[in-house]
């Protein structure tokens, strides 16, 4: 179904029943990366996938948003579908907000998953390249010249050689991605995201931080860094996996 949000019309998928388990993708992908994790809790829980803004079944954005909008689009979600707490997971964009969620509405969240995901502004360092990778994607969509850089960030070596066919799927879905929701995807994930290192000690609730050991994005040591500021946090690494480690 596609609710009505601050950020557009998102698409939302509901299985099983029990406590409600909500997943939020990483960017440029959709909530088909969470098709096992559906499958192994739908019999215990009601799970819950989003579509982010512009991303798989939602609507297209046409206007530029924040990443504390996305946090108030998650809201808008919970909200619609009457969950007043859940178990929160998510891979990147969906870990920062679950990660703001729990400072700006501690009490709509009882547990925490946080895959491969930082807590921390974008590094100086790969600005400069990924704004070259924007360009690209606002100027001519997601072409070959640019998915030949992404797919690496994404995938570790192992999946590319041993799961080519999960590679393929991924290409394929962020070649027919709407150009401006692309734009505005990357400005406020990548290029509007600011620090919150300093405040996520105030999350209390139960957290699970999991990295691909090979993860490119978001390299272990941020994972590892999260985790130390989360009191009572666990860290699992996962071998041979790279940035998109659910899937």
């Amino acid at each position: 179904m596609l609710v009505d949000t601050r950020c557009g019309r998102l698409y939302v998928d509901e299985r099983g029943s029990g406590p409600p388990l909500v997943f939020w993708h990483s960017l440029l992908c959709d909530s088909g990366m969470w098709a096992a994790q559906v499958a192994a809790f739908e019999d215990r829980f009601r799970v819950v996938t989003i579509d982010g803004p512009g991303h798989g079944r939602s609507a297209p954005t046409t206007r530029a948003y924040t990443l504390d909008d996305s946090v108030g689009a998650a809201l808008d979600v919970l909200d619609k579908l009457a969950i007043a707490s859940c178990r929160w997971v998510g891979l990147s964009w969906g870990g920062m907000i679950g990660m703001r969620m729990a400072l700006r509405a501690p009490e709509r969240i009882e547990k925490l998953g946080l895959l491969d995901t930082n807590a921390d502004a974008e590094t100086r360092e790969k600005l400069p390249s990924y704004r070259v990778m924007a360009f690209i994607a606002r100027r001519f969509g997601a072409v070959p010249l640019l998915l030949d850089r992404i797919e690496p960030l994404f995938f570790s070596p192992a999946t590319r050689r041993e799961r080519p066919e999960i590679v393929e799927q991924f290409r394929e879905r962020l070649a027919g991605m709407d150009r401006a929701s692309l734009g505005h995807a990357v400005d406020a994930v990548m290029f509007g995201r600011t620090d919150i290192r300093s405040q996520i000690h105030r999350i209390t609730v139960p957290t699970l931080v999991v990295c691909g050991e090979d993860d490119l994005a978001t390299p272990l040591a941020r994972s590892i860094d999260i985790q130390s500021r989360i009191k009572g946090s666990k860290l699992v690494r996962i071998p041979n996996a790279g940035h998109l480690s659910a899937w």
